[in-house]
């Protein structure tokens, strides 16, 4: 067990087994926190109205940033679907949880973003290790726990979720023909309602998990036609009609008087590229923001300020951390001493944004193993970003192994257009340091030979 990567992670919390990750916790015997957590999938941040980039219709994911913490830099541990969801369970990055690739019960394809055999189930699998779970701890803390919708790590429930309606992957977004059939969103809604109606009186936690926006791009055409005539109007239109069933369950929550009582969470596994990206066919699997660079919004008033924009860099690997410390669980397993805790690489946001820590005071890191080769060679990617820069490096697995960077001034360039790498030498080499010392602290191997080589061949 590596102790310095829990410390770390945890952020100076306490280590005793009972109290929570943060300061401030229920006493015993008063209810926990409800906790209902909302994911899309391929949600770019300007299709929420919140973040101001687009004119696109969110009303229901704008309450939430409007009454909540809106994270305006978050970014996905790795840019594709399986690896996020599993880093945002277990609060950890791929290197550890060991999910680099989508998983399937079947042989998909050939992408080199899936695996090529099949895997039935990922948490029986020696590979990964992902039953360092905040899922599996709430179910073992006595909360009702309910997943709907899209899960991409297994096809059948791992064991921890009393209430199960979800699939691996890939079904498509409406029952049967196309506008002639119920939409899959609207029929997981329901199914979310329901179990909100079963487990109202007591604490729980759903997983609310929608494969929309992912395409294919076709929303009941009610919603389009705030986009009528734009580019992707079917992407933003799905955004629209996801919104609307958000709106569902939020009414729900006010109707059982509950919204205020319940920690709600926002947010996507990765964004996606409208333009040509190297690495990417389906304008993920990048580093780069419009691919790595996701929504996050988290509202809780008891511990959360309203309205608040929080710029500093957050990641997903933060939402596990941050939950358990809502329901004041430690994550330490184990008796007579010889307790176990999992290796945490994110921290709980509470604590960073209630002690006002707006600083830029931690770089980001992104992992990627990306969906094409470049120059027909594939490669192993991070990315770091820092306050003003982001440095991708890569490895490949044909000579020449290292090959020169990327350094893009996220502030004067946010579009990532101008690579400066051999213009800001003493920049590459300072950013080169970072990756080379967050891979020594989180024990990421190709962080510290990456790191170390860009320092040396700046």
């Amino acid at each position: 067990m590596n102790r310095r990567t829990f410390l770390s992670g945890v952020s100076a919390a306490p280590l005793i087994s009972g109290q929570a990750l943060g300061q401030d916790y229920a006493p015993v015997g008063e209810r926990p926190p409800n906790i209902l957590f909302l994911l899309f999938d391929k949600c770019r941040t300007d299709a929420i109205g919140a973040y101001g980039e687009r004119d696109v219709h969110t009303p229901n994911l704008d309450f939430l940033a409007e009454t909540g913490v809106r994270f305006n830099n978050c970014y996905a541990p790795q840019a594709l679907c399986g690896p996020t969801r599993a880093s945002i369970l277990t609060g950890s990055y791929s290197h550890v949880h060991g999910v680099k690739r989508n998983v399937y019960p079947h042989s998909p394809g050939s992408s080199n973003s899936t695996y090529q055999e099949p895997i039935i189930d990922p948490f029986r699998d020696q590979r990964f290790r992902l039953w360092d779970n905040f899922a599996f701890y709430l179910n073992n803390a006595g909360y009702a726990t309910g997943h709907i919708g899209k899960w991409h790590l297994g096809p059948a429930n791992p064991g921890f979720f009393d209430y199960w309606k979800s699939f691996n992957s890939l079904l498509l977004h409406w029952i049967g023909e196309p506008h002639r059939s119920r939409y899959r969103p609207d029929v997981h809604t329901d199914q979310g309602l329901r179990f909100l109606d079963d487990h109202a009186d007591e604490p729980f936690f759903l997983y609310q998990s929608y494969y929309s926006p992912h395409e294919p791009s076709d929303p009941p055409k009610h919603f389009l036609k705030h986009y009528e005539g734009q580019n992707h109007a079917g992407y933003y239109g799905s955004v629209s009609a996801l919104d609307w069933n958000v709106g569902r369950i939020l009414d729900k929550l006010r109707e059982k008087d509950l919204l205020d009582d319940t920690m709600i969470i926002f947010t996507t596994e990765h964004g996606r590229a409208w333009t040509e990206r190297p690495g990417s066919v389906e304008g993920m699997t990048t580093s780069y923001d419009d691919a790595a660079r996701i929504p996050l919004m988290i509202r809780y008033p008891k511990r959360l300020p309203s309205g608040k924009v929080w710029q500093s860099g957050v990641s997903s690997v933060d939402i596990m951390p941050t939950i358990l410390d809502a329901a004041g669980i430690v994550p330490i397993m184990g008796a007579y001493g010889n307790d176990f805790r999992p290796v945490i690489h994110g921290r709980s946001l509470f604590q960073e944004v209630n002690q006002g820590r707006d600083d830029w005071s931690r770089p980001i890191m992104i992992q990627n193993v990306p969906q094409q080769g470049i120059d027909n060679a594939y490669y192993e990617e991070r990315g770091l970003r820092s306050q003003q820069f982001k440095l991708i490096l890569r490895k490949y697995g044909v000579r020449p192994v290292r090959r020169p960077g990327e350094l893009y001034d996220m502030k004067a360039d946010p579009g990532e257009t101008r690579n400066l790498w051999d213009s800001a030498p003493s920049t590459v080499k300072e950013m080169a340091s970072k990756v080379r010392d967050w891979g020594e602290e989180y024990d990421d191997n190709l962080s510290i030979d990456l790191g170390t080589w860009a320092m040396e061949n700046a």
